[in-house]
């Protein structure tokens, strides 16, 4: 995700990154136009591709979770912590969405684990 040359990203559409990265800058004159932004950004990538040495992949049995699966245990958190009034003070929820999407967004969560949070959110929303 690229910001605009103006503002950058908000805070809730940086919430929803898996990592973030901020081109450094003048100071004085922090703004970048968006196509020198992508050609900094694709160039950093491809030397980080190009690197030599020892590669480091993830076992192929595990699968990451994908980002709708990701949203979809986010909003259960959710909507169990809204049932306990865990808000507390309603000012501060808005932030605490965006932090609590944020977390789950950098874990890069396996399929497996997305089901074991689901079923651990739903679980401590029964009685008894």
């Amino acid at each position: 995700m690229f910001g605009s040359e103006a503002s950058g990203l908000s805070n809730k559409e940086i919430s929803y990154a898996n990592y973030t990265m901020q081109i450094p800058t003048n100071p004085d004159f922090m703004s970048l136009n968006l196509s020198h932004s992508v050609v900094i950004i694709a160039q950093t990538v491809a030397n980080i591709i190009s690197l030599k040495g020892a590669k480091y992949s993830k076992s192929k049995k595990v699968s990451l979770a994908s980002k709708k699966d990701i949203q979809a245990m986010t909003n259960l958190c959710i909507t169990k912590l809204e049932e306990k009034n865990f808000f507390k003070p309603v000012e501060k929820k808005p932030i605490m969405l965006e932090n609590l999407r944020s977390i789950f967004s950098k874990m890069e969560l396996s399929d497996k684990e997305i089901r074991i949070l689901s079923s651990v959110f739903a679980s401590l929303a029964k009685k008894g």
